[in-house]
């Protein structure tokens, strides 16, 4: 009963070490919750390589079109929408920062990105007159951001770039297809 005891604990060590050994130079898996001006969710974020991450995130939000009536307005004030993240990040710094000695808990590097989100129609089904018409957008940016550990289990992430927007409920010839100046500014929690 003591050998077993003994392996389950040692097992347990080898597998959380991974945990509380960050600030090495290395890109860790994190699963987290995001908040932000426009909505909230959840994101899994996956090294890649040593440099390279993918940040996977579902979640609620603003609301989306690209109608040139609405000048391409996102709303989430009275129509929350659902959507689907992927960001692809070369976090080029981190090793130089590790170098530096300089803090690399939580993955805190600078990166580019190629951003692509999802966004439905509303969740909810106002039918009045003057409702946001909520579309399914895509929405494709490349921007420049940076990732800072505040400490404990919480991140700061900003970036600034550009992006495309494409309205796929607009068909035919009011197919619409909007550039637009991308900034984000949001905090995590990591949860494992």
């Amino acid at each position: 009963m003591k050998n077993k005891l003994l392996l389950l604990f040692t097992a347990f060590l080898l597998s959380t070490s991974g945990l509380f050994a960050q600030g090495n130079g290395e890109l860790k898996s994190m699963f987290k919750t995001d908040f932000n001006f426009t909505g909230l969710g959840f994101a899994y974020e996956i090294p890649l390589s040593k440099k390279w991450s993918v940040d996977l995130s579902a979640g609620i939000g603003a609301s989306a079109n690209v109608d040139d009536s609405y000048r391409g307005r996102w709303d989430i004030a009275k129509s929350p929408s659902t959507y689907f993240k992927s960001e692809f990040k070369y976090n080029y710094n981190v090793q130089k920062r590790f170098k530096k000695g300089k803090n690399t808990i939580n993955n805190s590097s600078n990166y580019l990105a190629l951003q692509t989100k999802y966004i439905t129609p509303r969740l909810s089904k106002d039918t009045s007159l003057y409702a946001f018409p909520a579309h399914n957008v895509l929405a494709t940016e490349i921007h420049w951001g940076l990732q800072r550990s505040l400490g404990g289990n919480w991140l700061f992430n900003f970036h600034a770039g550009l992006g495309v927007a494409k309205d796929f409920d607009l068909g035919g010839i009011k197919s619409l297809t909007n550039l637009y100046l991308a900034l984000g500014l949001k905090l995590s929690y990591i949860i494992f």
